[in-house]
């Protein structure tokens, strides 16, 4: 049976820490969200991409312990969308509780909550895509 070790918690879950410091960062350091409109949609994306990363790894070991077997890596694809619109739908409750609860104005509109989910899918897709053309390319390589 395989053993869970420090880099592999490291690959899954420092790109998310990394993104959700940089918010935090970008909006309690230098109030950047209410005075420059786009690292609100970069972090969203990084946000998607980071959280696709952790899904693949995840989905990675599952298989490994033979919780799960996929038939192929498109169904491995939207494995991974799907999870990333999961936490995406969770994160935008999150922001709508801090706002109701804590006062914060996380979510100033609908159209801004739209465009938060429209970013982190678009960032999850990226990532799904390039892994996609990794995966068509280093198959193309072997002998």
């Amino acid at each position: 049976m395989q053993h869970l070790s420090i880099k592999l918690f490291a690959k899954m879950l420092l790109p998310m820490l990394f993104v959700y410091l940089l918010g935090y960062a970008w909006d309690i350091g230098w109030d950047g969200y209410h005075t420059i409109w786009w690292p609100n949609r970069l972090v969203h994306f990084l946000g998607g991409v980071s959280t696709a990363i952790f899904a693949y790894y995840l989905l990675d070991l599952v298989k490994k312990f033979k919780l799960l077997n996929t038939l192929n890596k498109v169904v491995d694809f939207f494995i991974i969308l799907i999870f990333v619109m999961s936490i995406t739908v969770v994160w935008e409750f999150y922001e709508y509780l801090s706002d109701l609860y804590l006062l914060t104005n996380a979510q100033p509109s609908v159209a801004d909550t739209m465009k938060d989910m429209f970013m982190g899918m678009l960032g999850a897709t990226i990532f799904g895509v390039s892994w996609a053309v990794c995966l068509f390319f280093r198959a193309d390589k072997k002998p």
